[in-house]
């Protein structure tokens, strides 16, 4: 009897622990479209989960169990990064929940940790995730996205200038349909640096980010170097560079600087902290044709256009829209820095089709007066200079105008 009864016990307590076992969740239930958040505590490969306290291997182990369309979503918390963030392809990695977690790579390197992607990052989506000393280095992918992360403590490689490029956070090459949207992009002192540069790229966007606040996380060479195959558009972004850079022993060069392009947009940003010399200037933009900027607020400097001669492969510009920008210039002085001014040094190329209309340039100045100038070309396809409001207007005689005040 006494063994029966406790034949029946046992068979009560396994019942009931089977009873009340979570069922494993299901691969494939978190998909970027239906992003259904696994519950706070459950953990491991199964539920497509990084908990807090993982290594890099086991986050990797992670992203390996995903298939393309799933989310693998990652708790808050700092998570040690010595190497490659394994992807594969149609993969999201996004936030668990309010915090980012943060992916700290500056134990690993005395310059930014730069990871090497390619077609492992086909429609991949970062979402949310903070980044510390990483450097994205992307080729060949399609439809890649980084949304509503925030990149910082990148540091500088010893003896280095302005002229060092490889310090963008994020480098994209032969990339198509890459979107940039509402991050965080920081330099900061004695660690300046670049924070996006897109080379031979289509329909790339970087839209909605913040570079700096102006001080502490201000220090940038360049926010946005963009050297676009076509269909590039930068929008909407706020860049605060610190003017303190200089004292970071390093040059500046240009807020957005755009050179060997085909088809680019640079609209509604709000760009501020270049001083007004050849080394800075809110935007600069040589080389290329099928450019627009328009809508933009640039704040101590402007607009510099040139046509340099050694670019043999773009001896041109051509085709330049710069409409209804607002530009807050300190100094009215006669030059080409001081608002929106163009200069050619190329003797083979030219420029062609230039319209500049409707811009506010109340202290500065809108020069185009260089020598080599080709009054013809510049004229081209309704080009001239139309219904500015300026300071100082200093034109070449032939130039198409009016309504400038």
């Amino acid at each position: 009897m006494k063994t029966k009864l406790l034949q029946i016990a046992a068979c009560a307590l396994l019942s009931l622990s089977f009873s009340c076992k979570k069922d494993p969740v299901k691969a494939g239930s978190y998909s970027v479209n239906s992003p259904v958040k696994p519950s706070a505590g459950t953990s491991s490969v199964s539920d497509l989960t990084v908990n807090t306290g993982m290594t890099l291997a086991q986050i990797n182990q992670v992203i390996a169990a995903a298939s393309s369309g799933q989310t693998v979503w990652v708790e808050a918390g700092t998570y040690t990064i010595t190497g490659k963030i394994v992807m594969k392809a149609g993969v999201t990695l996004a936030k668990k929940t309010s915090v980012n977690p943060i992916f700290d790579a500056t134990g690993a390197s005395t310059e930014l940790l730069a990871i090497s992607y390619g077609t492992d990052l086909n429609s991949c989506t970062f979402s949310g995730i903070t980044f510390w000393n990483l450097r994205f280095v992307i080729s060949n992918a399609t439809n890649l996205s980084f949304k509503y992360c925030i990149f910082d403590y990148g540091k500088r490689k010893a003896g280095t200038d302005e002229s060092y490029y490889a310090d963008a956070y994020i480098q994209m090459t032969d990339t198509d349909v890459s979107l940039i949207n509402t991050c965080t992009f920081c330099r900061r002192v004695n660690n300046s640096g670049r924070g996006v540069w897109l080379k031979s790229t289509t329909n790339s966007k970087v839209v909605n980010c913040t570079f700096g606040n102006g001080g502490t996380t201000g220090y940038f060479v360049t926010a946005v170097n963009d050297n676009s195959e076509s269909s590039s558009l930068i929008d909407g972004n706020i860049i605060n560079r610190n003017p303190a850079l200089n004292s970071d022993n390093l040059q500046t060069d240009h807020g957005v600087y755009a050179h060997s392009f085909n088809g680019l947009t640079i609209s509604n940003n709000t760009i501020t902290g270049w001083p007004a010399n050849a080394d800075g200037g809110a935007v600069k933009a040589r080389n290329g044709q099928n450019l627009v900027i328009s809508g933009n607020t640039f704040n101590d400097s402007g607009i510099l256009l040139y046509e340099y001669g050694n670019t043999p492969a773009y001896p041109y510009l051509n085709y330049v829209k710069v409409l209804n920008n607002t530009i807050n210039i300190s100094a009215n002085l006669n030059d080409i820095y001081h608002g929106i001014g163009y200069y050619r040094d190329n003797t083979t190329g030219t420029e062609y089709s230039i319209r500049v209309e409707g811009n506010i340039v109340t202290n500065g100045t809108i020069s185009f007066a260089g020598s080599n100038l080709n009054i013809t070309n510049f004229n081209a396809e309704n080009g001239g200079v139309y219904t500015n409001d300026y300071g100082i207007l200093n034109l070449k005689a032939g130039i198409s105008q009016s309504g400038n005040y």
